[in-house]
């Protein structure tokens, strides 16, 4: 790990430890960078999670991030919002991993991919930075900074996924009684399962592999919402599930 990779890890690790935000002390100069930092905090704090992934079009890259140790939270959830720097919340279809797939080279086709994974669930990513003044930071950085997950919460599981017709699927997002969002479609990516294969093969390829019990949530369909303490959010996908946290 270079000093400049290692000094970044530290100061992650500390903005997480004491609550402070931290300024990014460099510019980041490739996505390598940006994973060996990701990888640096994730080594720093135990086994990952799962993995985070967002693609911005049915075609685009997506970008992944590790969810720490410790990220995944059954609904109802209940966290403190005042220890916050912000609470966001976004509603997501996620999916469960349950098989070992070890690491290696070679690539992870689709059909491999997916049968490693096991029920969807309705996910509500909660959103949080460790960056100060994130709106004008990097986007590289913020990815470092595992794309400022705090945490995803587990709501009901979605066992007929792999039938669904995503474009059409209707979401709701409600927050202290008021509809914020009610909606059909809304993900990016259109289809979840493109970012989730890629999530799966990336993982296998560059990352050590993946294990039965971690999960992999796949963007959000409802946009970044911003609520103060005291707010109670409830995502839904309508007629499959739902998914609750308070602040």
């Amino acid at each position: 790990m270079s000093p400049d990779i290692s000094h970044a890890v530290q100061a992650l690790l500390e903005a997480r430890r004491s609550g402070h935000q931290m300024a990014p002390p460099f510019a980041l100069k490739d996505r390598a960078a940006v994973f060996a930092i990701q990888d640096g905090v994730a080594a720093a704090t135990g086994p990952v999670a799962g993995w985070k992934v967002g693609a911005r079009t049915p075609t685009a890259e997506p970008n992944p991030a590790p969810l720490l140790k410790g990220a995944l939270v059954p609904s109802p959830a209940r966290f403190d919002g005042k220890a916050m720097h912000m609470i966001g919340v976004e509603v997501e279809i996620s999916f469960h991993i349950v098989r070992d797939v070890a690491a290696r080279s070679a690539p992870v086709e689709r059909a491999e991919a997916l049968a490693a994974v096991g029920h969807a669930f309705v996910g509500m990513e909660i959103v949080d930075t460790r960056l100060a003044d994130f709106k004008n930071a990097d986007p590289e950085w913020l990815l470092a900074d595992n794309q400022m997950n705090h945490a995803l919460v587990v709501g009901d599981p979605i066992r007929n996924w792999k039938t669904l017709d995503w474009a059409t699927l209707p979401v709701r997002l409600v927050v202290d009684g008021q509809t914020i969002v009610d909606q059909q479609g809304g993900l990016g990516a259109v289809d979840p399962v493109r970012p989730l294969a890629w999530m799966i093969d990336h993982a296998v390829r560059h990352r050590g592999g993946l294990r039965a019990g971690q999960a992999i949530t796949t963007g959000s369909w409802t946009g970044l919402r911003y609520f103060p303490p005291g707010s109670h959010a409830r995502g839904e996908f309508v007629g499959l599930g739902s998914v609750e946290a308070s602040f």
